[in-house]
């Protein structure tokens, strides 16, 4: 269904400077409060995965979701980041079954160092000889779950209906 036909050029392998990536991003920040740093997976041993960029602006750990399709990784951030705008506070073992209502379940997992994986939130919101940010990961449903029709997902008591 949301299947990419060729794979989709980064920014800086599209011809845009080290700059360039940074004024865009930067901007939008101020714009939407928010962005998504989407990184492509090579294999099983390097996922793809996305993460927060400016939830560190509103005290906030960042949270990063791994997903091999960017679109994926967007949906399940942007209703987190949306909220941490609006005042709410995440941690590891938040119910979060006001954005992936049940039967599916999410989890937030605390991430133990972001130094790596949010290479770019840490360069951007991290102060000298600071440790690495603080990181949630996003543990969330399956696509193949999230895309039957609500009348084909499972009762609370695990019959179909």
């Amino acid at each position: 269904m949301f299947e990419r036909k060729e794979k989709l050029m980064c920014d800086r392998c599209g011809g845009q400077t080290n700059e360039q990536i940074s004024r865009q991003i930067e901007q939008n920040i101020r714009t939407f409060g928010w962005t998504m740093q989407y990184v492509e997976g090579d294999g099983a041993r390097n996922p793809a995965f996305g993460y927060t960029l400016g939830l560190s602006l509103y005290r906030h750990p960042e949270i990063i979701v791994f997903d091999p399709e960017p679109c994926w990784a967007y949906l399940g951030l942007k209703p987190l980041a949306w909220a941490v705008m609006g005042g709410a506070v995440f941690d590891e073992g938040d119910d979060l079954s006001g954005f992936f209502p049940p039967p599916e379940t999410a989890e937030l997992l605390r991430f133990p160092d972001s130094a790596h994986h949010l290479y770019t939130a840490n360069q951007m919101f991290r102060q000298p000889k600071d440790p690495p940010l603080p990181a949630l990961q996003l543990v969330w449903p399956s696509r193949v779950a999230l895309m039957r029709p609500p009348d084909s997902r499972p009762t609370p008591d695990g019959s179909s209906r």
